[in-house]
């Protein structure tokens, strides 16, 4: 497989991912292009970048002052080049089955689908990567450029918008690899269930009791016994944990801003 002559343009947002980006942009050097976009790291990641470019990696480096994520993604976006786009974060990594799988959907002539969802394996701290016979989340990662957009109203867990069909792609998976600690993990969920929040609210989404009661334990449920992670003992149980904690969060703060829009 002949490096960098895929017509994909890799899309990767990043601030402080020194220590990630490097592997991710070496699982992807099948790309014609690389953009990535910095809202201003200190730790090194630029430097990283830059021994990179200097590897002959077709990587252009820009900066964009944090707009948010979809913003930020969208930014990334207008600048490629390429018919064919690879949405990855800094800390993922493409394993060999999906990138012959990449390449052999960017290099075929016509093909129905304009969006490809791939399957991501999680690691799990103290674990690994989750057991082989989790059901990984499927995420719209590859996708044409033309006709493509992000959906600008979301302010975390950003979609992208295609013209068209979309497909699963079977062969191969995105690799998520990071050490997250509990405490990290309940940081993020604060965080991230705050922007969800008030993107439902600018939705008029509106709270309901039973939703704020029995949407968590659903969650829970989802993830722990449908998705399989009990197969990863108690790590497994504590990823299902913190995905009914984000749950209850999100919830929560929906039914608290609807009260106090009431009194305002």
């Amino acid at each position: 497989m002949t490096r960098f002559a895929s017509p994909v343009s890799a899309l990767i947002i990043c601030v402080n991912e020194a220590d990630m980006i490097g592997p991710c942009l070496e699982s992807i050097d099948f790309c014609a292009e690389i953009i990535i976009v910095d809202s201003g790291s200190t730790d090194g990641t630029v430097e990283c970048v830059e021994s990179y470019v200097a590897k002959g990696y077709p990587i252009t480096l820009l900066h964009n002052d944090w707009p948010g994520f979809p913003r930020q993604r969208q930014f990334a976006l207008d600048h490629a080049n390429q018919p064919w786009c690879l949405s990855i974060d800094p800390d993922e990594r493409v394993d060999d089955r999906l990138r012959q799988s990449i390449v052999a959907i960017a290099g075929a002539a016509g093909g129905k689908a304009s969006g490809w969802y791939m399957r991501r394996r999680d690691w799990l701290k103290g674990y690994g990567y989750a057991h082989r016979w989790v059901l990984h989340n499927r995420l719209l990662r590859l996708f044409r450029r033309e006709g493509a957009s992000m959906d600008l109203t979301a302010r975390v867990h950003e979609s992208i918008h295609v013209p068209g069909e979309t497909d699963t792609i079977e062969e191969g998976l995105l690799l998520h690899r990071r050490e997250i600690s509990v405490e990290e993990d309940l940081a993020r969920a604060n965080t991230y269930s705050s922007l969800k929040a008030v993107t439902l609210v600018e939705r008029g989404k509106k709270p309901g009791l039973v939703r704020l009661v029995l949407s968590p334990f659903g969650n829970f449920l989802k993830f722990y016994l449908a998705k399989r992670y009990f197969l990863c003992g108690r790590h497994g149980f504590v990823y299902s944990m913190s995905v009914m904690i984000y749950s209850f969060a999100t919830e929560a703060k929906l039914y608290e801003a609807l009260q106090q829009n009431d009194k305002a």
